[in-house]
């Protein structure tokens, strides 16, 4: 049975012959080029990370700005005032339902125009 809890750490087989010096050069350049592999990789998903994050950032203060735009009547319309302008910016503003214009909308038949059956 060959597993790892029958070998030691630094258990070398009897036969492994000492490496030359070619053979430790192209050891030393294929690890070199996988940690420069590794860093360009991380640093690239760091870029786009920051890239992500900085146009999350323009996009709630474009949304910033168009609010406080708006006067105070218009702000009403959309059920906002402007101490509410950030949180609403930020999404801690939870909507209410939708009503509906019409009152008779809710009871008044559907009209499909695609049969029940085929749009299913």
């Amino acid at each position: 049975m060959n597993t790892l809890r029958n070998q030691t750490a630094f258990a070398f087989p009897a036969n492994l012959a000492p490496l030359t010096p070619a053979e430790v050069e192209a050891y030393a350049r294929r690890i070199r080029a996988e940690a420069i592999a590794n860093l360009v990789f991380n640093a690239w998903t760091a870029l786009k990370s920051a890239a992500t994050r900085a146009k999350a950032y323009l996009a709630q203060q474009r949304a910033l700005a168009e609010l406080n735009g708006l006067d105070d009547a218009m702000l009403r319309d959309i059920g906002l005032n402007r101490s509410q302008i950030p949180a609403a910016v930020a999404g801690l503003i939870a909507r209410p339902a939708v009503t509906a214009v019409n009152e008779n909308a809710v009871t008044a038949p559907v009209t499909r125009l695609v049969p029940r059956d085929v749009a299913a």
